[in-house]
């Protein structure tokens, strides 16, 4: 650190390679290059982006305090440190400085109820289990990150998941979730991939307590033993995922990292989903990018999809400046800046429309209770119809 900002050195065989590591602003060539700005805590966006947030801060912090350490007293690269191997995508931080992981259960309840205590104040009994399991979560709702093979059992085997297991992200209810959110997610992705969306495998888990628990396998762990390296949309471009920003920046950074149309449309199929399925929860941590061996990058899967009413009822994402109530005229004006075919556009909307208005079997199919599916059904025919005008 220099002057409050990192400073990076890419290491020369990276250099020969080439590998666009950070996607887009730091090229892999000699010498130093210090963070742009102070923000992301002065760390380059693309490292910035292994910081656990939200959850995966606070049970970090919750585990330190157990040892006796103050979270607040670390520097960014002491907390980069602390997640080691354990983050998400390919990245890995030498040396490793988190203590070995002491996995006390590995019940499903007793992890959720254990994330409801931690998320209420208290309940220090399954913190540790459940800060070692979070790896480099982000986002407020409380996961585990956990082998699970066909039949559905659960494991964990430090970072790589146990022998006939793959790896999954298991995720837990929030104090301000619907009570069955794991079925309503679920609906959701089967929605997203009738819409023509494309999503990792998910399902859901049984509880002995509810509903159940969503899980989706994890698409930067393809195979055992393999890593993918991702970097989100926020990390690319060093946008805070905590401020407001737009599609047109999503799509404007899709074509420039990954030069691929069909991306470009992916990524467009992907705002007409979360405007009209009132996923407002859409900000520039919930995009992401994917990069092979060679380094090629590709638009990530979606992941997050869920029914959300947004901060204040908009979306973190605005669409030629409309963050609360776009229409169709905002999709389409948006499809023009991108050079993309009007007859196109349209097609994309009519395919995402059919899929959001079976809505009723999704969340039958999944188990959505009756409640959750009228408060979801009424939204979605509101902004259906605001869409239109």
């Amino acid at each position: 650190m220099s002057g409050g900002r990192a400073q990076l050195e890419w290491s020369p065989q990276l250099i020969a390679a080439p590998l666009p590591v950070s996607a887009l602003l730091y090229p892999p060539e000699p010498g130093l290059h210090p963070a742009r700005s102070p923000g992301f805590e002065g760390l380059h966006g693309f490292l910035a982006d292994s910081l656990p947030e939200g959850w995966g801060y606070l049970v970090m912090r919750r585990r330190l305090a157990r040892l006796g350490v103050s979270i607040e007293s670390l520097s960014p690269l002491d907390r980069l440190a602390l997640v080691g191997d354990h983050g998400r995508g390919a990245l890995a931080y030498r040396p490793a400085t988190a203590p070995p992981p002491e996995v006390e259960s590995l019940d499903l309840d007793a992890l959720a109820a254990g994330s409801v205590a931690i998320l209420a104040g208290h309940g220090d009994d399954l913190a540790d289990t459940l800060a070692a399991l979070a790896g480099g979560s982000g986002g407020a709702r409380p996961k585990v990150h956990v082998g699970v093979d066909p039949e559905g059992r659960v494991s964990v085997s430090g970072d790589e998941a146990a022998p006939g297991h793959e790896a999954w992200i298991v995720k837990f209810p929030s104090t301000r979730d619907l009570p069955d959110i794991g079925p309503v997610e679920a609906a959701y992705a089967a929605m997203a991939v009738a819409a023509g969306l494309e999503m990792a495998p998910c399902r859901l888990l049984p509880s002995r307590n509810g509903p159940g628990y969503f899980a989706t396998r994890r698409f930067d762990r393809p195979q055992p033993g393999q890593r993918l390296h991702m970097v989100s949309l926020s990390g690319a471009v060093e946008a805070p995922w905590t401020s407001p920003a737009s599609y047109d920046l999503f799509l404007r950074a899709t074509l420039a990292i990954t030069r691929h149309a069909g991306d470009l449309d992916a990524a467009f199929r992907r705002m007409v989903f979360n405007v009209l399925a009132c996923n407002r929860d859409d900000h520039t941590r919930q995009h992401s990018y994917l990069m092979d061996a060679s380094g090629e990058w590709r638009l990530a899967p979606a992941y997050d999809l869920t029914y959300s009413t947004g901060p204040g009822g908009e979306h973190y994402l605005d669409i030629g400046g409309e963050g609360r109530s776009p229409t169709r005229e905002h999709v389409r004006a948006l499809g023009r800046l991108h050079s993309l075919p009007g007859r196109g556009v349209d097609a994309i909307i009519d395919e995402v429309r059919a899929a959001v208005a079976d809505w009723p079997r999704f969340a039958g199919d999944a188990g959505v209770s009756r409640a959750s599916q009228a408060e979801v059904l009424s939204s979605l025919r509101s902004v259906d119809a605001t869409f239109l005008s």
